[in-house]
């Protein structure tokens, strides 16, 4: 290794004069010289992680699943262990450990919950609290966390809006089923889905030019 004292730089080369000012360079000791530690990834502990975390989950669904069957008393308990660890899972890979989109994660949550929220529901043969109640108010919730985050964030309008308006036309779903007498109470599902008329008006009103030629496009209007 070789020192320019003028230009204060290590050259690693066999040429005697520095590349950036000519100058003669003064060979020193390797020894001096500090490196950065070498990198260890930690990919490989992250996959031996992940696959002990996914043989403990499918263990704990065979297990309980078994019990279940040989314990059966007309009650399928074991499916609320199988839904939770799936739900466990979707946290864990599209949440938690992935680098996409924060607005395209809450809106993969609020899909999730509904879901297991209504298998929950169907498991136990009670009344429509997952449709009257949860749904509705878990699409309200990702409208509203959707729309704070985008303003803290300042983030392009490309980067939230198809997120945004996927869970504005999911919010109507609650009261479509009102319609058709599948749940009972009605005034969550009205709520929901007139947040997202507000929503919608609010991006007509003030929305950037940017923005409505983006619904546009996105509309094919």
């Amino acid at each position: 290794m070789k020192r320019c004292n003028k230009c204060n730089v290590d050259v690693d080369s066999v040429r005697n004069s520095c590349p950036l000012c000519g100058q003669i360079l003064e060979k020193i000791d390797d020894k001096q010289i500090t490196k950065y530690p070498s990198y260890l990834p930690t990919e490989k502990h992250l996959n031996i992680l992940l696959r002990i975390l996914l043989y403990l989950s499918i263990l704990a669904i065979i297990s309980t699943v078994l019990i279940n069957f040989l314990t059966y008393k007309e009650t399928l308990w074991s499916i609320y262990v199988v839904l939770g660890v799936l739900y466990l899972w979707v946290l864990l890979r599209s949440t938690i450990m992935s680098k996409g989109n924060i607005a395209g994660k809450l809106l993969v949550q609020m899909i999730t919950v509904s879901l297991v929220c209504y298998g929950i529901e169907l498991i136990s043969d009670t009344s429509n609290w997952a449709l009257d109640y949860v749904i509705p108010f878990v699409c309200i919730a990702t409208i509203l966390a959707i729309l704070i985050i985008s303003l803290i964030k300042k983030m392009k309008y490309n980067d939230y809006l198809t997120y945004l308006l996927l869970a504005v036309l999911i919010s109507w779903v609650p009261l479509i089923f009102y319609f058709f007498d599948i749940i009972k109470i009605s005034w969550p599902s009205v709520a929901a889905a007139s947040l997202s008329i507000a929503v919608v008006l609010g991006m007509i009103v003030f929305a950037d030019r940017a923005t409505k030629d983006e619904i546009k496009k996105r509309f094919h209007v």
